[in-house]
């Protein structure tokens, strides 16, 4: 392999942050915004997470996964690492937001999906009120 395969390979693997650094988005059901902050504008020394939360930058974990199609994905962690739910926003900023718990034994319960739309700001600060 050539170093150029190389480096298209590994570009294919690396997950993108291509939407926005700060995402704010409004979901049905929701009172409060929505917001999902990429590397490196979290509060938080480990790059390797987004965050989603009801302020930008800070907020549970997330595993940001993106569509070769142009859609990305946040998986939501709690605090121990569970998932507990999965933002997907679409190319055109539409956000669908699945929610579920899982009780002790393994089970999901307590499903719910909203819908919503996202925009798109230029940083931490400026989706700040």
């Amino acid at each position: 392999m050539t170093m150029r395969t190389l480096l298209i390979a590994a570009s294919m693997l690396t997950p993108t942050y291509s939407l926005a650094d700060v995402l704010k988005c409004s979901i049905d059901g929701y009172k409060e915004e929505i917001f999902i902050t990429t590397s490196p504008d979290t509060n938080s020394n480990d790059s390797q997470y987004a965050r989603i939360g009801i302020s930008p930058g800070i907020g549970n974990r997330a595993i940001v996964v993106t569509d070769r199609m142009g859609a990305t994905a946040f998986v939501e962690l709690n605090v121990d690492g569970t998932p507990v739910g999965l933002l997907t926003v679409q190319k055109d900023m539409r956000v669908i937001k699945s929610r579920h718990a899982i009780d002790p034994s393994g089970a999901v319960f307590a499903p719910s999906q909203n819908t919503g739309v996202c925009t798109r700001c230029a940083g931490v600060r400026a989706c700040l009120p």
